[in-house]
């Protein structure tokens, strides 16, 4: 009998213990928007009335950075970046393909430390792999329209959080919320899908909002900028959803809670552009009891690749050799800590698998700009060309030179380029030629170059030739041949591509690096 009490003391101690454990391990709940630009949001600035209350209630309980950015401005491989601590060209996530990886991402190693993982929405952008359940302990799909309802992501969070409590483990959670993605609030396309069923809670007038400084003022595009802000208040909407369940779970006190945007808002000169307005990322990070309320930090450049050295630091996990990023834990404590000095970025290919590689470095005044394509023989191909900005700059091209300008600079760019972003956070003067920057350009320029040379950066021959045209038209011309073979055996995330259906792909892209 005595055996038995003595047990059953063991046992409870070791419950106890494991509880204890687990409640000491940090959760980490990573929210994130699709196409939301980084000023769009008023604790950024954004000079609509309440147009993010959620949000900016994270930004004052936690920690908001200034200066943070993503390594790539399109959905899937920017995301990608987030998980691996890896560049586009170093995971093989350079367009929308899935990647044969040879090393293990963040929710893999998180598994095999203890912990539960769950993705809602957007698994296949989330992962190297179609293999899901390598990555994802809870996957919860998103489809149809209710990829706009904000209750519905409160209630697949509290499904997730249901299941971390009965495994009693500490928990690593993706959250991606789909607006303010095309189709917005009240275009044509989203009427006729069913989208508009799920409102804003405020719908906004025209009276409210203002064109962005990188687009030309006229109706058609003031009222797609509308649509836009109305998709932004509804994305806000779906992150006090899930705010709201996280807060009246008991995981709260000891959750940390980081939220991004995965690039820019979806318009010429933001997403799919290296431009600040393309790269360009809100950061918030909310962890309760451990920082002091609605700190703002300025001073440090940080993005995509240094958020999971910082999770695992967080965690208390070795990180795995070939991580490029850093970690900011330190920063988080308030500790004095220097990062990069430098941010690198890039564009590989869009959706479809046409290629325009493009590569940035940012300093916290300049960005220098090389395009491996920009030889005046190919045009930029992006979603954009579908929606009503693009066609009305297209329209108002033809009669007005202000426009036709910085239309046909969209399309075809420019091998080189510079800008001043604190002086022209638009990027509309493009400095390259300056005599007065150039010892800025060729410093810039200097790194860059031992960026690509460091990361086995497949740009880099394109780069070092870039003042022969012909170098770079041969070059492109290969890059679309290679392109062209990986659109048509490759599994896509997306269908179809370029070369039509992608339901008969089987293979997966080798990683080289």
């Amino acid at each position: 009998m005595r055996k038995i009490y003595f047990l059953i003391i063991l046992l409870c101690v070791f419950l106890n213990s494991s509880h204890a454990s687990s409640k000491g391990k940090p959760n980490i709940l990573f929210i994130t928007v699709d196409d939301m630009n980084w000023n769009s949001i008023g604790a950024y600035g954004c000079k609509i009335p309440d147009i993010t209350p959620n949000i900016d209630r994270l930004a004052e309980k936690g920690m908001r950075f200034e200066h943070a950015y993503v390594q790539a401005s399109n959905c899937s491989p920017s995301r990608n970046v987030f998980q691996t601590s890896k560049y586009p060209h170093q995971s093989g996530m350079r367009g929308f393909f899935y990647v044969d990886a040879n090393f293990k991402s963040l929710p893999e190693i998180m598994k095999d430390n203890g912990y539960i993982t769950g993705v809602i929405n957007k698994a296949s952008d989330s992962s190297l792999s179609p293999d899901f359940d390598k990555y994802w302990n809870f996957n919860a799909k998103v489809g149809g329209i209710e990829k706009r309802s904000a209750a519905l992501y409160g209630r697949q969070l509290n499904k997730f959080l249901t299941e971390a409590k009965s495994k009693n483990q500490p928990f690593y959670c993706v959250v991606n919320i789909a607006d303010p993605h095309k189709p917005f609030f009240n275009d044509t396309q989203s009427i006729k899908k069913g989208f508009d069923t799920f409102k804003p809670s405020h719908i906004f007038s025209l009276e409210d909002v203002e064109v962005p400084g990188f687009l030309p003022e006229n109706p058609e595009i003031k009222q797609e900028v509308l649509n836009y802000y109305n998709s932004v208040k509804r994305g806000d909407d779906c992150i006090g959803s899930v705010l709201d369940i996280l807060e009246k779970s008991e995981f709260y006190d000891n959750t940390i809670v980081v939220f991004v945007s995965d690039h820019g808002m979806p318009f010429p000169y933001a997403k799919s552009s290296v431009y600040e307005n393309g790269i360009r990322t809100p950061w918030i990070v909310l962890w309760p009891g451990n920082m002091k309320k609605g700190l703002v930090d300025s001073r440090h450049l940080v993005s995509a690749i240094d958020f999971m050295p910082t999770v695992l630091e967080i965690a208390k996990i070795p990180s795995p050799s070939g991580l490029q990023g850093k970690s900011f834990y330190p920063i988080l404590k308030g500790e004095e800590e220097e990062t990069s000095k430098y941010v690198f970025a890039q564009f590989d290919e869009n959706s479809g698998g046409i290629p325009r590689p493009t590569r940035t470095i940012l300093n916290e005044k300049f960005g220098y700009i090389f395009n491996a394509w920009a030889t005046g023989k190919l045009p930029f191909k992006s979603a954009a060309e579908s929606h009503t900005t693009y066609k009305t700059m297209k329209v108002l091209s033809t009669s007005n030179e202000e426009v036709k300008e910085r239309f046909e600079h969209w399309i075809y760019r420019s091998v080189e380029e510079l800008y001043d972003y604190e002086n022209d956070p638009n990027a509309l003067n493009n400095l390259i030629d300056e005599p007065a920057y150039q010892e800025v350009v060729n410093q810039l320029r200097l790194e860059l170059e031992k960026h690509m040379l460091q990361t086995n950066d497949y740009v880099l021959s394109a780069f070092q030739n870039r003042d022969n045209l012909d170098y770079l038209n041969e070059w492109m011309k290969k890059q679309n041949e290679e392109a062209i073979q990986r659109s048509e055996s490759i599994q896509w995330k997306r269908n179809p591509n370029r070369s039509g259906s992608t339901k008969g792909n089987t293979e997966l892209y080798k990683v080289k690096y």
